[in-house]
């Protein structure tokens, strides 16, 4: 559905991307979709849309090299990367939750260009496979994440590591551009798109304005969000054009109207609600301001106010949420943080349902009747309720007698929470949900190698939590006794498998460089006078022969050549006494 044909395992694709003949240990593992609370909060007398939510964590170690060359049996991890997806009728969003190194990379000895690249490489692989795998036909899909630096997110103590190297907050949102560019460039420039019902059209046709088919048209556009920060600021984070005239991939806005269930709803329903963001907790405060702000259906997370319109008191609109943002503690502590947003539009949105109607348009009738009716409601007093009398329940009478059976008790074979492996059993398996639905596509090939269930998941999370990686001898102790307790929570005692980079080193593509005659003037520069030895050290190559110290002859001084300087001076006009006719002074 991506206007280039990629296809291919994970093995295959990191394999292309990692530095040739370097091995990198992968572990793999998610769960499977299960019910999740909403992403987005549902305007007043709707219901929240059915949300299902999967997690998935790839963590990745190596074996180091020493001195010698030769390999030890310590693994030490040295990346790991968290995203979550949330799939609903209408639209698949992967989050990007967590992703952390430890600074072990440098044991490996890569050249230096390599250095920091096998990271990136493999983060912006993870997330581009998925979202190559999980995308819909006619459904939209939308990557996210909120980028802010810290010290360390997922490995304990990986700060003393001196080879850890941090990125401040600039460096950290110009690397996280940088990562999901090439998303977007797989996918075709977002124009300005046609409305819904000439998309129905050319749909029904099957074939597109421009005489293409409609299958190859899908479209990306970036987003990079600053708060604080304008628009114009905000583009020197971004990745430039690969050329003056190449149309710009991102742009220094939001996409929430666009992805949002219901554009016409206030603010709050506008904004999704992610775990450990900065934006849902100014959610949650915002709706302090609600009337009916205790009530069950707020409790919950994407409920939806039952006495009121949904509106906050301080906040109207999107454009004042955003700058009132620039004022959070997490966005005005001296750093700056980044929402990237990485949206892909089908060419053609998929055809509703006879029971669904357009989510803005039912909205905002049911907005506007709302209005109006609490309107008339604070001038008319209510209607007293109609009484109606029930029929008392009666309670059954037991009328069994004589003596109570055996009832032998069932033993269950497997357990509801069971996790299993990738080639799990076919008891197991039929637990798991299926591949495919209205609300979520989970296909088999991109589940890790164990499926856990969410309590195991949450278990395994801790256990990584709860090491110590200060020191490559304490890393490689917590990466045993993390592999360990994954392998006793999926039965696997061998989940990991291992990738052979086939990418070649930047040497050569430094040779082909300096066959190309390059020539950009940056300024005015005064040559540098070259040393003695520089001179002595250049001449050789340039043809010239060149006598050793011991074989240089220097020209002996004779009298005749006193004499000659003696005609020289008379010729001159100067009198000048040889050296035969001076008269020394007698000494006294």
């Amino acid at each position: 559905m991506a206007n280039i044909a990629i296809s291919g395992s994970l093995k295959a694709l990191l394999a292309d991307v990692l530095p040739k003949d370097v091995p990198f240990i992968f572990h793999h593992y998610s769960t499977p979709p299960t019910k999740s609370p909403a992403l987005y909060s549902a305007p007043p007398h709707l219901k929240p849309e059915r949300t299902f939510c999967e997690s998935q964590f790839l963590a990745v170690s190596i074996i180091p090299k020493d001195g010698a060359d030769s390999r030890t049996e310590e693994e030490l991890l040295v990346l790991a990367i968290e995203v979550l997806i949330y799939t609903t009728k209408h639209l698949t969003t992967i989050f990007v939750s967590k992703a952390d190194s430890t600074g072990y990379l440098a044991k490996l000895n890569l050249p230096r260009s390599q250095a920091g690249s096998p990271l990136k490489a493999i983060c912006g692989t993870f997330v581009s496979w998925l979202a190559r795998e999980r995308q819909r036909e006619g459904k939209k899909l939308v990557v996210s994440l909120f980028a802010r630096a810290q010290d360390q997110y997922l490995f304990p103590a990986s700060i003393e590591n001196s080879d850890k190297h941090v990125l401040d907050d600039r460096g950290l949102v110009k690397w996280w551009c940088k990562v999901l560019d090439p998303l977007v460039r797989e996918y075709a420039v977002d124009a300005e798109r046609k409305p819904l019902t000439k998309q129905l059209a050319d749909c029904k046709d099957g074939v597109a304005a421009n005489g293409t088919s409609s299958k190859m048209e899908c479209t990306a556009k970036g987003h990079l969000i600053i708060p604080g920060f304008d628009p114009y600021d905000t583009l020197r984070y971004v990745p430039p054009p690969p050329s003056p005239t190449a149309p710009r991939r991102w742009v220094s806005s939001h996409p929430l109207l666009q992805i949002a269930p219901h554009p016409g709803a206030p603010p709050r329903c506008l904004v999704p609600h992610f775990p450990d963001d900065p934006k849902s907790r100014y959610l949650d405060e915002l709706d302090e301001e609600l009337p009916d702000r205790g009530s069950d259906a707020m409790t919950q997370e994407g409920g939806t106010p039952s006495r009121s319109n949904g509106q906050w008191k301080s906040i109207k609109n999107l454009d004042q949420f955003w700058e009132m943002m620039a004022f959070r503690q997490e966005c005005s502590s001296g750093r700056i943080v980044g929402f990237i947003w990485v949206v892909i539009l089908p060419p053609t949105l998929s055809i509703p349902e006879e029971d669904e109607t357009e989510p803005s348009q039912s909205f905002s009738k049911l907005f506007s009747q709302n209005e109006s009716q609490e309107s008339e409601a604070s001038l008319i007093s209510t209607p007293k309720r109609k009484t109606t009398h029930k029929k008392p329940r009666r309670r059954k009478v037991n009328k069994q007698t004589g003596p109570i059976p055996l009832i032998i008790p069932r033993i269950k074979s497997t357990t509801s929470n069971l996790s299993i492996t990738s080639n799990g059993s076919k008891g197991a398996a039929s637990k798991l949900p299926p591949e495919s639905t209205v609300y979520f596509t989970w296909p088999s090939h991109t589940r890790g190698e164990v499926v856990f269930s969410s309590r195991d998941y949450n278990r395994a999370h801790e256990v990584l939590l709860q090491q110590n990686f200060a020191t490559p001898a304490a890393a490689a102790r917590s990466t045993k006794r993390w592999k360990d307790e994954i392998a006793v929570l999926g039965g696997a005692d061998n989940w990991s498998w291992t990738v052979l980079g086939k990418k070649e080193v930047a040497g050569g593509a430094a040779r082909d460089v300096s066959a190309v005659s390059v020539n950009t003037v940056l300024g005015v520069r005064k040559k540098r006078k070259p040393d003695a030895a520089e001179v002595s050290q250049g001449l050789p190559d340039e043809g010239i022969k060149m006598l050793g110290d011991g074989l240089v002859r220097k020209k002996p001084k004779t009298e005749a050549s006193n004499v000659d300087d003696a005609v020289t001076a008379a010729n001159n006009g100067v009198n000048t006494l040889s050296a035969g006719l001076v008269r020394k002074k007698p000494k006294k």
